[in-house]
């Protein structure tokens, strides 16, 4: 295999890290990157996407995929695996939402789109989550529960920022 190919990714997510604004909310450690664990064609098929209402799609598709991956892994009893797969599942939500919230406010009819998309998918995947967190062991089950904390702040947040501009939901972090 050819080393160019490997660079030019490289540098493509480099670059593309590099020009991602961060966005700092209270509590809640700066975050922008997509989740190193995702294979080559999961990151391909975020990055492509230059727009962002395609952007945050095709984040959201792929982290519906990995939920629905740790549900069936962890019906196996593959309770590592689902782990992981329930850490990259948080990790691409929290991506989607630091995503759109760096979106400049001359953006701010795509801001919203993605925002209610973002919650949608949250409410939607509510169920699985559930279902994932009681199946895993005492061991694996309080690492995810921090991590689903993080996905249920982003839609808190997602819902407090279509509604009343940030003001409405006063949360503990505040």
């Amino acid at each position: 295999m050819s080393w160019k190919p490997i660079f030019i990714l490289s540098l493509s997510l480099i670059a593309f890290n590099l020009q991602t604004p961060h966005l700092k909310t209270p509590g809640e450690r700066q975050i922008s990157s997509l989740p190193l664990e995702l294979t080559e064609a999961e990151t391909q098929a975020i990055l492509k996407e230059r727009s962002p209402k395609p952007h945050v799609d095709a984040t959201l598709k792929i982290s519906d995929a990995r939920l629905a991956s740790a549900f069936k892994l962890v019906g196996e009893s593959q309770y590592k695996s689902a782990a992981v797969d329930v850490d990259i599942y948080a990790g691409l939500i929290v991506y989607a939402d630091v995503y759109t919230h760096k979106l400049p406010d001359s953006q701010i009819k795509d801001r919203n789109t993605c925002l209610k998309k973002i919650e949608q998918a949250i409410f939607k995947q509510s169920r699985t989550v559930d279902a994932v967190l009681r199946e895993f062991p005492l061991d694996y089950r309080e690492m995810a529960e921090v991590k689903i904390g993080q996905v249920k702040k982003v839609r808190l947040r997602a819902i407090n920022d279509l509604l009343g501009d940030g003001k409405v939901i006063k949360t503990t972090d505040e």
